[in-house]
């Protein structure tokens, strides 16, 4: 794979699963986080280049391509990985975390497609993940869940805005997946295993693996003609 891809959230869980994935088949990779540096484990791959970015503030995320182009060169594939989920207790919901997940999850990646299709060559990709909790809220998830139905809705105008230049753009809605972020504090009274037992009990085949995860979202890259899709991957936990 001779592509340069652009990776959010590339530091942890997925994304950093998804990095891992693109780089032992050949691409070189932009890993952006808001901490990542030469330090970070993923630097051991020849093809890797860390960048540092905080996508909760939108004007970092507003020249972005234009910046690790006049870097690094062309790009060819963005997966927006970067996600924050806080589980609050509705009515008890605090401004700062509505902001960030709002700027992270759905207007940093808004501004990140637009991007995309301006910059990026004919027949590239853009993958954004997304969340069933987008279809299916749960009372503490408000915000998150938002920010993810309008994120699949930016998918889809996307995709229209890039079917011109062959640009496929998708999105992948996840079930719980075994990562940092849903070992995240909830303010729901269970002990960290007795919760991941128990969503675990909602998916069929259990709880997600980071890097099974990845592979399905890379090999996504190589589909040209899937795009406008938002692609179910959660252990079956749509079924219930």
């Amino acid at each position: 794979m001779s592509k340069t891809v652009l990776v959010t959230g590339a530091s942890s869980g997925i994304g950093y699963q998804i990095c891992k994935d693109l780089l032992t088949k050949g691409a070189r990779v932009i890993g952006l986080s808001r901490t990542i540096d030469k330090s970070h484990l993923l630097n051991e791959f020849e093809h890797f280049i860390p960048w540092q970015c905080d996508l909760s503030d939108i004007a970092q995320a507003g020249d972005l391509f234009q910046s690790l182009i006049d870097n690094i060169g062309p790009i060819d594939a963005l997966i927006y990985a970067a996600g924050v989920c806080y589980h609050e207790q509705f009515g008890q919901t605090k401004m700062n975390s509505i902001t960030e997940q709002l700027n992270v999850n759905l207007v940093s990646a808004f501004l990140l497609c637009e991007q995309a299709i301006a910059h990026m060559p004919k027949q590239s990709a853009i993958i954004l993940l997304s969340s069933t909790l987008a279809e299916k809220p749960i009372a503490t998830s408000a915000i998150y869940s938002a920010s993810k139905a309008g994120l699949e809705q930016v998918m889809k105008a996307s995709a229209l805005a890039g079917a011109a230049k062959q640009i496929s753009v998708n999105a992948v809605a996840l079930g719980c997946v075994d990562t940092p972020m849903l070992n995240q504090h909830r303010d729901d009274n269970l002990g960290q295993q007795t919760r991941l037992k128990a969503l675990a009990e909602l998916h069929p085949f259990g709880l997600g693996k980071a890097h099974e995860v990845a592979q399905i979202i890379t090999t996504l890259l190589s589909q040209p003609w899937t795009t406008g899709s938002v692609i179910k991957v959660d252990g079956g936990l749509s079924l219930n």
